[in-house]
This record gives structure tokens, C-alpha cells and sequence, in this order.
């Protein structure tokens, strides 16, 4: 949510205030396009002088769709795909020549099947492909005096067969995994009591914004003196978040633990106080943001007058009312089902505030709009669906046309190009967007909103589209720890294969990877998918709470240098993280009319309905990621027959990363003690027969240390190593040896259970170059050694030569360089 830092002595706040300035700023700051030219290239800004032709990235196509072409020829730095933000570049202004200075024609210059064009001789066009396979376009232009050119890849691939995965979506689980376990009780009985005292606080003055706000809209609706609002322009939502982590808190069975029951009755409590609150804030018409009801305070301290901001108005378009919203509409389907439809006044709020939207936006005469920060998208059609569940087939329909809505206005709305943007992913029609762009959290939710209107139009370009992003994010700019967010750009993307260990990797957008790469398994019915957000579960986002889950991390660097903190200037992620944490049963399981699907192995129990005509209870028995022992005991409601699709990890879903000696053997299964031969199908062992209660499948999942060898793609790893066992990514740290010996590329590893440590780990044991013995440990338990703090440490003013000071030392690092 935050601005990465431009300046050293300007504080998170300052930098938060200023980053609605800079929507349009990446656009402008950027490296240019590698280009192909018969000229001789020279590194730097290209010459005013110098003409270049550019084709476009490369990108993926799912067969029979079509891909878009803009090409780009002229003097200067073409259109920005690489974003420098951060890095203070002078840009040689970009100089497009009139398509009557040029003469251009795209052909194939290889592949395996036809390709054709709908226009070869325009810049912008499209094409389409006969076979599947690898295809390079060529762009040609000639200028009279000199031939240009530029080449892309296409990847062309089939369409997923058949109807995508249903989501399970439960109301009660259990967990029993001792990992899972520790983790969700600590989050209910420590973090989550810890958001809801900040939120109730009203002397907080770093990171505020809170109930206080609800409670001065309320005021100022029925006509009484209130104050200015508090925080950002979006501090609602950690609120709305707290409310959905509380409702998917009580879905957890308890099992008379007394500290988790008496968290459970501060969350009762909370909510019977916070829900009227919201409601008395909600306008007339249904729209609800406090930022727009109350006044606000300026940045010279004066307060700011909105009763005059309309809203959707491109001139706030930084203000956050989707993002706000999205969240709102998320946290009252949590809060519905965990009470079983008793209480609806949160249902009934969200509900008059999607209709607030829809009755506004939409093709004309309503209104044409888009956030610059994004969540409402994807929470329009989770709301939709929910809708349809609660009060009928059809009735939540609206909201699916509207989240496509919303996202088919970005770049194409007619404020025109002053607000078209990678920053916010307006820089093209969302359709035509195949590299991850701009702003993490922002780009992964738009992403994760695109594959949901794959899923439920089949529109063929969303489809492409959602695959192109997801392949280029995936294969050329995703961490090793399931992050994503090298940071070079404003908490966001850099150029491909950019992934630097200082980068950002900020917690929300671990969330927003984890739903788009769920949303793509369901679609694609692989078990890639689910590899990636498995590894982005028990990471990225697993290790960003300590683990007492009282202090957390904003930001996710795969060098760590300071300790966790209690809370942030821009608290965004608090509640976020433990709402994405606690949807476990979501993750581990999707469904089909006639199969269930376990993407994910932890121990404990979900009832899943509308299997085979009825509902079936999934049991799970498992140490893992510890062990690899499992066990699934099936309990189906009466006799019935489905198939059961059991993931089979891989643990080189990125084609970044290759893990050492790898782990060819397919686990042996066993139903009800006799041997069984699966079906092995994309990723998954398929088990189809007449299931019936306490049916129990057995088998062991391989687990051994592994050495990770980076792409020599990745400037930032060459020469250097990474460890894993399982899911799990490790880490050296300074707590237990000198971190900055080289370490041996071969040799023995040991995977060793120490209960002793960090609460019980299995940790890894190796030597270092000189022979002196290697302790890792995973990356989830990372710095639990170091002193937490209220809040992260200040940047250091810079020096009196107005150079930055040097940062503190690495403490602990995921990647070892070699002997």
C-alpha cells in the first residue's frame, strides 16, 4: 500500500501522502524495451536520434484466442515495460513516428503451425495461431532510408478441457497439524485480539484510523458535531479485514482450548459493538467510506472539506472506494456463514453498497469508472456468487457483469490518457496485458479478478490474457519464497528476471498471488498452481508473522536486517494476512460435481457439500511438512461414487528455479491397507471408486533437503545457492554462524528435528566452504531470535554529504553463495 521510499529522510507517512501523486509517474520513469535493429546497440538511453522498432513482450495465447500487437517504432526510449520508479534515470523522451513516415509488416519468422494476421501492415493488430506451440513474430519497418526490427515469443497453448473447480466454502474445520495448528491459535488468540485494540484505539497516532472513524461518519449523518477522519483515505478496510478474521476465527474448532474459546468472546463482543457503528456510517443511498463523509485533514494540517469530492470521480481516483468496498462485501460473507445466516446486518450493508455501485456504474447512461487501487473486482464476483447461494440462482448475476465492468474501463475511460498507468495496470486495455506490471498488491488483484472472469464467461482474450501474466510472473518475476514484488518500482514490479534479495515482497501481495494462482488451478486443473501458492503459503506469507503471532512484517526481503514489528504507519497488511491464512480449508480443497480435489496436506477435517449428490467429510492425518506421512479418511454421507485427485508436489513449478537431486518417485497409495494404482493426471494421483464412510487413503509424500540452483537468468543469485525441504524454504542466520562464508556446492545435507528449536523445526545440516558446520532453518521462523519492536526502525537521515547511510547488517539470508 505504501510508496517505497525515494527519499531517506522522508518518512512512510510522507511518502504514503505523496503516493497518489505518482499514479502517473511510471509510465513516465522507465528503461527502455531490449530492441532488435540491424544497427549496433550501445548500452544507456538510446539517442534522440537513433530510430528503433519495438514488437511487444513476450506472451502466451490460449488456442483458439487471438493476441494483441501494438508495435512501436520510432526515436528515444519506447513505452515502458521495465519500470525504474525508484532509481532516479533521466528518460530520453520518447518520439513515435506517424505511421506515414513508416511502412511495417509482422510476419512469422517460426513455429509450428500457421500464423495470420487480421491487418500485417499495422502497428496494431492481432493474431491468431493454427497449432499449439512456440511462435516468433517479427516486426518489420522501413523508414526509406533503413529497415527496423524487432521480434516476440508466443507461447500457444489448448484451452483447459471441461468446467473449472468450485471453490469449498465452509463454515466449521478443524485443524490438527501441529504446524497449522500453533499457527491459526496464535493468530486468534494474539494477533487478531491485538488488531481489534488498535483498531479500537483513539490516541493512535502512528498507523490510525480505526472504529473512530465509523463512529464520526455516524455523528455527522444524524446531524451531530463530529471530527475529521483518521488515516489514509483506506483505513476502513483493516477494519473490514479484522471482521473477516474474527468470523473465519469462530469457523475454527476450538477443541476446549480455553484461550481460543475466550478469544471468541471478545470476538462476539467486538462485533456487537463494531457492526452497528458501520451501519449508522453507511449513507442514504448505500455508499460507505468514511474518507468521503467525513472531512479530512490536509497535509498542512488544515482540515479538507469533501463534501464536495463526488464519488467515482477520475479526479480521486486514488482514494481507494474500490479497494474500501471490496473488502466489505468479502468480510460479510465470512461473517454470514459463520453465523449461519442468523445475523445479516453486515450481509445487508455490503448488499446495498454493491447495489450502490451497480445502480451507478455501468455502460451508459450509468456511470464509466475504475479504482486505482484494486479489490472490488474479485470481491463482486465472490459477493455474486454468495448472492446467488443466499437468495437464489441469478440473483447475484449483476455483480459478475459489473466486476468485468470495471475492469474493461481501465485505460479506456474517458479521462484519457493522464490517468493510464502500469502503476495501477490502466496502461492497457486489461485484456492486453501479458507482463506483471506497476504496483504488486494492485497488479495481482487485477490479475486474480481476470481469471475470475475467465471462469465464469470463457471470454477466450480474459483467458490469454490471465495466463500471459500469470507465466511471466511465475517464470520471470517470483521469488524463490513464493514473493512477489522485486520493489524497484513503487512497491512493485521491476524488469523480468529482476528479483534482488532486498526485495520488497510485500505481505498483501503474497495474499492477492495466493488467489490468482488458485483461481488458475481451478481453471488450468494442474498442480503447478497450487506448487506456487504452496510455496507462497509456508513462506512468503507463513514466515511474515513471528511465532508467538504478535509482531509481523509489511515488507519481505529475502535478507533480513530488522526485527518484526507490532504495527505499521500503513497497517494494510494486519488484517489481511491472518483473514488469507485462516482460509486454509479454501486452499486445500476445491471440488466438481463428481470429484474432490486436496491441494494442500494438513491435518484436521471439512464437510464438503455437493459431491456426488451429497457431502462428503475429508479427514486428514499428517505431520506434514514435517513428515510426509498422510492420511485422508473419507466419510461420504451414504455410499457414493467420485474420484479423489491428490496432489503430487513438484518442487520446480517456476521455470526459475531448479531444486537438487530431484525427487522423480511417485508416492505408493493404499486404500483401506491394500496397494493401489492411481491415475496420474497433471500433477495429481486420481483415485475413482464407490467411496464410503471411513474409507481411508495412506501414502508418503517424498521429503529431503534439496539445493536450489537459481536461473543464471537472475543476476542477483549467480554464483550462489538456496535450500529447501518440502514446501519449505530455509535460511542461515548470524544467530548461529558467520553468514557470509561461502558454503559447499556438494556434500551431504541432514534434515534434523530439533523440538528445541524456534518451537520445534526440522533443520538443515550442512557445512560451509571451510568445513565448519551449516545450520539452516525455515524461512517461516526466520529472526525470531532478534528483539521485536512497536514499529519498524525510522530511515536514517542521510549523510552530511547527503550520500545514505549504510544499512544494517544481514541477519539472516535465504541465498548462500558458493565456494
Amino acid at each position: 500500500m505504501c510508496k517505497q521510499p525515494t527519499n531517506a529522510g522522508m518518512t512512510r507517512r510522507d511518502l504514503v501522502k505523496e503516493s497518489g501523486k505518482g499514479l502517473g509517474l511510471s509510465a513516465a520513469i522507465a528503461t527502455a524495451l531490449p530492441v532488435a535493429m540491424e544497427a549496433a546497440q550501445s548500452p544507456g538511453p538510446a539517442p534522440l536520434q537513433q530510430l528503433q522498432a519495438v514488437a511487444g513482450v513476450d506472451r502466451v495465447v490460449v488456442l483458439p484466442g487471438k493476441t494483441y500487437l501494438r508495435g512501436w517504432v520510432g526515436r528515444g526510449e519506447p513505452p515502458s515495460t521495465t519500470r525504474t520508479w525508484n532509481q532516479g534515470r533521466r528518460r530520453t523522451p520518447a518520439m513515435a513516428l506517424d505511421a506515414t513516415q513508416i511502412r511495417t509488416t509482422w510476419s512469422k519468422q517460426s513455429g509450428p503451425g500457421e500464423v495470420r494476421f487480421r491487418r500485417a501492415s499495422s502497428l496494431e493488430t492481432t493474431a491468431t495461431f493454427s497449432a499449439p506451440g512456440e511462435y516468433v513474430l517479427r516486426l518489420d519497418a522501413y523508414t526509406g532510408r533503413s529497415r527496423l526490427s524487432s521480434t516476440l515469443t508466443v507461447k500457444a497453448e489448448r484451452a483447459p478441457v471441461g468446467k473449472p473447480w468450485e471453490p469449498v466454502e465452509v463454515s466449521a474445520f478443524r485443524v490438527t497439524s501441529p504446524f497449522w495448528k500453533q499457527r491459526l491459535h496464535g493468530l486468534a488468540v494474539n494477533w487478531i485480539p491485538h488488531c481489534i485494540a488498535q483498531i479500537n484505539r483513539t490516541d493512535i497516532e502512528v498507523g490510525p484510523g480505526g472504529i473512530d472513524n465509523f463512529v464520526e461518519a455516524g455523528k455527522k449523518l444524524r446531524g451531530e458535531k463530529h471530527g475529521v477522519h483518521k488515516g489514509y483515505v483506506f483505513s476502513n478496510a483493516w477494519v473490514y479485514q479484522t471482521i473477516e478474521a474474527m468470523s473465519l476465527a469462530m469457523m475454527l474448532d476450538p477443541q476446549g482450548d480455553p484461550a481460543m474459546l475466550k478469544a471468541f468472546e471478545l470476538f462476539r463482543a467486538t462485533l456487537d459493538d463494531w457492526i452497528p457503528k458501520i451501519l449508522a456510517a453507511q449513507e442514504p443511498d448505500g455508499y460507505l467510506q468514511t474518507a468521503y463523509t467525513l472531512p479530512r485533514e490536509g497535509r498542512d494540517g488544515a482540515t479538507v472539506d469533501t463534501s464536495s469530492y463526488g464519488h467515482w470521480d477520475p479526479k480521486h481516483r486514488g482514494d481507494h472506494e474500490g479497494y474500501v468496498a471490496g473488502y466489505l462485501l468479502e468480510a460479510a460473507i465470512s461473517h454470514y456463514r459463520v453465523t449461519g445466516g442468523r445475523d445479516r446486518r453486515l450481509y445487508d450493508c455490503a448488499k446495498k453498497l454493491a447495489d450502490c455501485w451497480e445502480k451507478n456504474l455501468g455502460p451508459a447512461p450509468k456511470k464509466a469508472w475504475y479504482d486505482g487501487h484494486q479489490a472490488m473486482e474479485q470481491a463482486l464476483v465472490r459477493f455474486g456468487h454468495f448472492v446467488n447461494e443466499a437468495e437464489g440462482a441469478g440473483k447475484g448475476a449483476k455483480y459478475f457483469t459489473l466486476a468485468r465492468f470495471l475492469l474493461d474501463c481501465r485505460y479506456t475511460t474517458a479521462d484519457g490518457p493522464r490517468h493510464q498507468s502500469e502503476y495501477d495496470q490502466s496502461h492497457l486495455p486489461v485484456v492486453e496485458q501479458y507482463e506483471a506490471v506497476g504496483h504488486a498488491v494492485r497488479a495481482v488483484y487485477t490479475y486474480s479478478a481476470m481469471a475470475d472472469v475467465a471462469i465464469e464467461t470463457g471470454n477466450a482474450d480474459y483467458r490469454s490474457a490471465a495466463k500471459a501474466v500469470w507465466d511471466n510472473l511465475s517464470n520471470r518475476k517470483y521469488y524463490v519464497t513464493g514473493g512477489v514484488g522485486s520493489g524497484e518500482t513503487s512497491e512493485g514490479f521491476g524488469p523480468d528476471y529482476s528479483l534482488r534479495h532486498r526485495g520488497y515482497n510485500e505481505s498483501c501481495s503474497s495474499c492477492g498471488a495466493i488467489f490468482f494462482h488458485w483461481k488458475m488451478g481451478r481453471m488450468w486443473k494442474h498442480g503447478r498452481f497450487a506448487d506456487l501458492y504452496e510455496d507462497t503459503l509456508y513462506n512468503a506469507l507463513g514466515g511474515c508473522m513471528d511465532l508467538e503471532s504478535r509482531h509481523f512484517y509489511y515488507d519481505n526481503p529475502l535478507e533480513a536486517r530488522v526485527a518484526r514489528y507490532a504495527w505499521h504507519v500503513c497497517p494494510c497488511c494486519v488484517g489481511n494476512v491472518p483473514r488469507t491464512l485462516l482460509m486454509l480449508p479454501t486452499w486445500t480443497y476445491t471440488k466438481a460435481s463428481d470429484a474432490i480435489q486436496v491441494n494442500l496436506y494438513a491435518g484436521g477435517a471439512v464437510k464438503i457439500e455437493g459431491v456426488a449428490g451429497g457431502s462428503v467429510e475429508m479427514v486428514q492425518e499428517t505431520e506434514y511438512p514435517w513428515r510426509g506421512e498422510v492420511a485422508l479418511t473419507v466419510n461420504p454421507d451414504a455410499p457414493r461414487r467420485f474420484a479423489i485427485y491428490m496432489r503430487i508436489p513438484n518442487r520446480d513449478a517456476s521455470e526459475l528455479y531448479r531444486s537438487l537431486p530431484a525427487i522423480t518417485e511417485t508416492p505408493v497409495f493404499q486404500v483401506n491397507g491394500a496397494a493401489v494404482k492411481p491415475v496420474l493426471e497433471n500433477g495429481y494421483a486420481v483415485l475413482a471408486r464407490t467411496w464410503k464412510a471411513g474409507d481411508r487413503v495412506e501414502f508418503v509424500l517424498p521429503l529431503e533437503p534439496q539445493r536450489i540452483q537459481p536461473s543464471e537468468k537472475i543476476e542477483a543469485t549467480r554464483g550462489q545457492i538456496a535450500l529447501r525441504y518440502g514446501p519449505l524454504i530455509y535460511n542461515i542466520e548470524q544467530a548461529d554462524q558467520d553468514i557470509l562464508k561461502p558454503v559447499r556446492e556438494t556434500g551431504a545435507l541432514r534434515a534434523v528435528w530439533k523440538p528445541d528449536l524456534l518451537g520445534g523445526v526440522v533443520a538443515i545440516e550442512g557445512q560451509f566452504a571451510d568445513g565448519s558446520p551449516l545450520l539452516a532453518i525455515p524461512h517461516g521462523v526466520r529472526m525470531n531470535r532478534e528483539t521485536a519492536t512497536a514499529y519498524p526502525p525510522p530511515y536514517p537521515p542521510p549523510n552530511a554529504d547527503g550520500t545514505r547511510p549504510a544499512p544494517p547488517p544481514v541477519r539472516s539470508q535465504v541465498w548462500m553463495r558458493k565456494s
